[in-house]
């Protein structure tokens, strides 16, 4: 009996995969043209041909030379460009797990839907990273701000002791302290001597130059940094006013006219303010100036806004005449005023001594202070802090308390270190899909093998439909099911064989390698004679 020919011409299907694919048609037939889209910032002829390429593999594979296999290029196109994106996908969790704790903070990008980088730094996916030990650092450094170290930003508020009264309201204290405004006057001392060009110029609290210039008929009503004042008909008390007036309509200054003297005042408080007051007149008898003054800035206004302190220390001053005698750290014929030498005759001995011994003098000392040199002592209530003994006339008269404000943890550092907006965790990795073109034959052999178990559950789905088909006489039953099995423990396989790779060659792993690669390099070396040399 002779044997059947069989013959892979489709009476059934619509598709059959072609035995090659064509360049032509990549692009068209792929959901997403990562790869394949020239406008693309990752396109790439080399994926092109790949994808190419794997139809002909495919079809080998499946034994389209054979029976038919009910697939199109295009599927075996989706595939391909799959398997790229899972493989770039785990590469990419790989390096997020050893570049991640020295990433922490820093600069996040945009992602459109493909996944890619669209704003932000170049993306790190293909960088090695310069470990610092980011996330350790960024902990110790904030723990060590609790204790004063590092970037802990210290503020002191000061009280007055009343006899009598030994609690005192922090929170009074503390909130009831205010920066204040800089004033500066001008006075019109001879409007006969004004003339029209003469100039008062001075800068407020933000920088912000403003001069006003004398003219001898318009006086400026809006807000303008180089106002007018009419010095034309008038005295000396009413040009003072036409001074205050174009002043005024400024928003960062206010001024006020009593008689011949204009009072300036910054609107915003602050140190800052404290400027000079420049003329520039044609004569000098017509104006005179005293410069801003007064302007204070305390470091901690603004900065609390309702949140708890930590209060470090409480402290006075003792009259500092009292330091040349008994010393700040106690005991007569010390160092006093912490730099002079006192109560030392012409012809002292003094012996040399180890600087360890000065350190460990300088800890004594500074022992004493909290031990020996004070019967003060404080201790907090709720929001106040109590003072024993009970103050007395004749006793301190002013206290300190050196505190700190923590910083929220979502707050960013002064020192902009911590990245308040940027990556915290592995979503916020600037990291795009990899470049095909980068993938060396190790990725590309694994993305083959994964392209073509995708291909096997397509075509197992697509016989799955129908899972018999009749022919006359007979029925034949299609293989859908066992690929569709056969297919999901490939990509299984593949991905588990793939995460056991990289979990050897994280940066933690190749540090151990290469501590056990020199201990036993030093195991060797103790065994072999050291080399005599001559000559």
């Amino acid at each position: 009996m002779a044997l059947p020919t069989l013959l892979p011409a489709s009476k059934s299907s619509k598709s059959i995969l072609p035995e090659t694919g064509s360049h032509g048609n990549v692009n068209r037939l792929l959901p997403y043209k990562i790869y394949s889209e020239n406008s693309s910032t990752l396109f790439s002829g080399n994926f092109v041909s790949g994808a190419v390429d794997q139809v002909a593999y495919t079809y080998k594979k499946l034994g389209g030379d054979v029976l038919d296999i009910e697939l199109s290029d295009g599927n075996i196109y989706a595939a391909y460009e799959e398997a790229v994106l899972e493989y770039s996908y785990l590469i990419n969790v790989h390096q997020a797990s050893n570049a991640l704790p020295s990433l922490l903070g820093h600069a996040t990008g945009t992602f459109d839907h493909k996944g890619e980088l669209t704003s932000g730094p170049v993306s790190a996916s293909l960088k090695y990273p310069k470990f610092d030990y980011g996330f350790s650092r960024n902990v110790s450094e904030r723990m060590g701000a609790e204790v004063g170290l590092k970037d802990s930003v210290q503020y002191s508020a000061s009280f007055d002791v009343v006899s009598g009264q030994q609690d005192y309201d922090l929170q009074d204290i503390i909130t009831s302290r205010t920066n204040t405004a800089a004033t500066a006057t001008v006075t019109i001392n001879s409007h006969a001597d004004l003339d029209a060009g003469d100039t008062i110029s001075f800068t407020t609290t933000d920088g912000t130059t403003i001069t006003a210039t004398a003219n001898d008929t318009t006086t400026t009503g809006t807000d303008t940094n180089s106002p007018t004042f009419d010095i034309g008909d008038g005295t000396n008390d009413l040009t003072a006013t036409r001074l205050a007036s174009c002043l005024n309509a400024n928003g960062k200054i206010s001024a006020t006219a009593s008689g011949a003297v204009v009072t300036i005042t910054q609107s915003t408080a602050g140190g800052p303010g404290n400027g000079t007051v420049t003329l520039t007149e044609t004569g000098t008898s017509g104006m005179s100036v005293t410069d801003f003054t007064g302007g204070t800035t305390i470091p901690y206004v603004g900065k609390i806004d309702g949140k708890r302190i930590l209060v470090k220390k409480v402290f006075y001053k003792t009259p500092s005449a009292m330091w040349r005698f008994y010393g700040y750290y106690g005991g007569l014929n010390v160092v006093g005023n912490m730099s002079n030498y006192g109560q030392f005759s012409d012809d002292s001995t003094f012996q040399l001594v180890p600087t360890w011994q000065n350190k460990s003098q300088a800890l004594a000392f500074e022992d004493a202070i909290y031990t020996r040199m004070s019967h003060w002592s404080y201790e907090l209530r709720n929001n106040s802090v109590r003072i024993f003994p009970m103050p007395y006339t004749g006793g301190p008269r002013k206290m300190w308390v050196e505190f700190s404000v923590p910083a929220s943890n979502l707050e960013d550092d002064t020192n902009g270190r911590s990245g308040l907006e940027g990556v915290n965790n592995m979503n916020t990795l600037p990291f795009s899909n990899l470049p095909y073109d980068t993938i060396n034959s190790i990725g590309k052999q694994w993305i083959r093998r994964f392209a073509l178990a995708l291909s096997k559950e397509m075509l197992g789905l697509i016989r799955s439909k129908f899972a018999t088909l009749p022919i006359p006489g007979e029925s034949v039953t299609l293989n859908g099911s066992e690929l569709v099995s056969q297919s999901k423990e490939e990509q299984n396989s593949l991905r588990e064989e793939l995460k056991a790779t990289l979990a050897e060659l994280t940066y933690t792993k190749m540090s151990e390698q290469e501590a056990t690669m020199v201990d036993n390099a030093e195991k060797v070396l103790q065994k072999i004679p050291y080399s005599v040399f001559v000559g």
